[in-house]
Parts: structure tokens; sequence; C-alpha cells
């Protein structure tokens, strides 16, 4: 058989029982015809033939009589180009124009279905976006004591790289700090427990709800004790600003976004504390170490301790650390230092002027206590 001339397909008319056919197709010199598998055959004169490409795949080629009572089909991939060389030229402007409207369906048809990705995935980062920022404003109706549950889970999990010092002379000094700070504090009541880790390392950190703890390393680091309240306040203000509880939703995404605005503060709790580890604890968002930055200038102001002495010991460290070795943990995790600077400085500018009072702590007392550890 020669492959040219005879291909599979079909054919419609109102003669056929179910109006439609399976057919074998021969293209012969003046037309197409149709045989089907029930008997009838039909044909279709090339100089009597409308073409049109389309179909499910947009690649079925019809051809049908003038009075539209036969139209023949075929979806074989080279039925087009032997039906334009069997008709001798007949059919080309036909077949041309269908194969560039066909192509423009289809392009038109890519372009419909991308824009409907586009809308959909908008939609659904839209729908994403607006439960985390309702979670964001949700955050403020569940109760302080959920912190509380976080923080306190997450320090009995995790490690805090060296041992808990009970010195009174030592915690009693950064309990002092607290204590000071504590009644300016945006929360009202909000409880803080203070933990000294004997490490050299240059660290503090305030876990939701109010765990306090500070490093050795720090307090043996500062000159004076205002420095360390300076570090203190820009740590509680973490805590009274929430900045764990919202941490806590963005790190675990989507669900706990919803759960906060289901309050379901269980499973809050359970998986705040299992990611709110001490590799999390410094990794606040810019904005929200910004914001802290100014709290714990206010709160500082408020407590009558000079919110210059942070300023300072950002100096000082920068100065001693240089490139800021690892070992210098409080500085390394938090970025920008020279721009803080400016805005401890900017902020201090704008606030009134205040006698400030020295805090009633022996700093060369506290130094030879943690020398002697």
């Amino acid at each position: 058989m020669d492959e040219e001339k005879y291909f599979t397909g079909g054919v419609f008319s109102k003669t056929l029982e179910d109006g439609r056919c399976g057919a074998d197709l021969e293209l012969q010199h003046d037309r197409v015809v149709a045989s089907t598998v029930e008997g009838p055959q039909f044909s279709v004169r090339y100089d009597d033939c409308d073409i049109e490409i389309g179909g499910y795949h947009g690649k079925m080629v019809f051809c049908r009589n003038s009075d539209r009572s036969v139209t023949i089909f075929c979806d074989e991939k080279r039925f087009a180009a032997s039906l334009a060389y069997a008709a001798g030229g007949l059919l080309d402007d036909q077949l041309t124009l269908q194969k560039q409207q066909t192509k423009s369906q289809s392009r038109r048809g890519r372009w419909i279905g991308l824009t409907v990705v586009v809308l959909l995935l908008a939609a659904l980062i839209g729908t994403y976006y607006a439960i985390r920022i309702a979670a964001e404003a949700a955050v403020g109706a569940i109760p302080v004591s959920v912190d509380r549950q976080i923080g306190s889970q997450a320090f009995l999990a995790m490690d805090p790289g060296g041992p808990e010092i009970n010195d009174p002379v030592v915690t009693g000094a950064i309990q002092t700090m607290v204590d000071r700070l504590a009644p300016h504090a945006a929360i009202q009541g909000m409880q803080f427990d203070v933990h000294v880790i004997d490490s050299p390392e240059l660290n503090a950190f305030c876990l939701p709800g109010g765990t306090i703890v500070v490093y050795t390393g720090l307090m043996q680091r500062a000159e004076h004790p205002d420095q360390v309240a300076g570090v203190l306040a820009h740590e509680m203000a973490h805590a009274t600003l929430r900045h764990g509880l919202r941490q806590i939703s963005q790190s675990l995404g989507l669900a706990a976004a919803v759960n906060v605005l289901l309050g379901n503060v269980e499973g809050i709790v359970v998986a705040g504390a299992e990611v709110f580890q001490l590799a999390t604890i410094n990794s606040y968002s810019r904005g929200q170490e910004t914001a802290a930055d100014m709290e714990g200038v206010r709160m500082l102001h408020a407590a009558e301790i000079d919110p210059l002495a942070l300023s300072q010991f950002f100096e000082m460290m920068k100065e001693e650390g240089g490139d800021l070795p690892g070992s210098l943990s409080w500085l390394s995790t938090h970025p920008d230092h020279d721009a803080r600077i400016v805005n401890v400085r900017g902020q201090m500018a704008e606030l009134e002027a205040r006698q400030y009072r020295p805090l009633d702590i022996d700093w060369d007392a506290v130094r030879r206590r943690l020398n002697d550890n």
C-alpha cells in the first residue's frame, strides 16, 4: 500500500446510524474517499472541500463538502501534507491558514494557561501571607503564659554550654539589673528568671516569657554593670515585644500560623519549644533587632540607667574584637554595629533630659568572684 495515499480516520454523516463511523481513507487524484467499516463509502472532492484543523489535540484535519453533509477526518501526522500533495495545490491556502490559526490558538491557549497558573499562584501566595499577617495580629491575643511555657521547656531541653553559677554575688548583680529594668518593660508583670552560665562565651539571651541566660564571658568583658544592663535591656525587649512567638511562627511556617489563629496553644508550646533552641535565639530579623534596640534604650532611660553604656559596649567590643571572632557570640550574631551605635545615640538625643543613677553593684567584687570560679 502507498502510505502517502492510505490513512485511517473516520467520517461524519447523518446517513450513518450513530452519525459517525471509523473509516479507511484514500487520497485519490480528485477527492478523498472514506470506506466505512459499516459498508457505505463517502467522498469529498478537493474542489468542493472546506478544511478545518482542530479537534481535542488541535491536530485533527476535517474535510467537509460545501453542503456539510459529509465530513471526513484524520489525525495521522502526515495526512495534511499528503492531502496537499494529492490535491495538487487546490487546498494549500486553506491548509496554510488553518495551520496558522491553530498555532495562534495554541499560543493563546498557552498564554491563558500561564495566566491562570500565575493568578492561582498569586492567590495562594496572597492567602498564605494573609494567614501569616492575621496570625501576626493574633499573637497579641495569646496569653503571655504561652510564651513562658515555651521558654521554660526550651531552656530545660537545651544545652546551655556550661554549668550554672549559683554564687549570690554574681547572680545577685544580674538580678539587680533585671529588677531595675523590669518595672519599665512593655509587658507589666512579666517575671524574669535569671540564669548565669560559667562559660567564656560573650553572650546573653532572653527566651520567650522571660527566662534570661547570661554567660560569665560577657560579665568579665564589661567594664561596668551599666554595659551589661544595656545588653540585658535589649534581650528583655525581645521577650516583652514577643519576638520569640513571632519567630516560632516564622520557623514553623503556615501550620503554626493556622494554630495561632485557631488558638491551639498546646501545639504551639510543644513545637515552639523544639525549634527555639540556642541556634535560633539570635536569628531575629533586622526589624526585630532594631525594635529591640529602641525598646531597650527606652527601658534603660526609664530605669535611669544611661543608655549610652550600650553603645559604649559596642564600641569597646569592636576595638578589642576586630573582625569579631566566633567567641564574641553576642556581637557576631547582631549585625550592623556601626549603624546600631548611631541609632542608639540618635534615639538618646530625642529623649528628655534625665539624671541617671548608678546601679548599686560592686562590680569589682563581682569580677573577682567570677575569676575565683
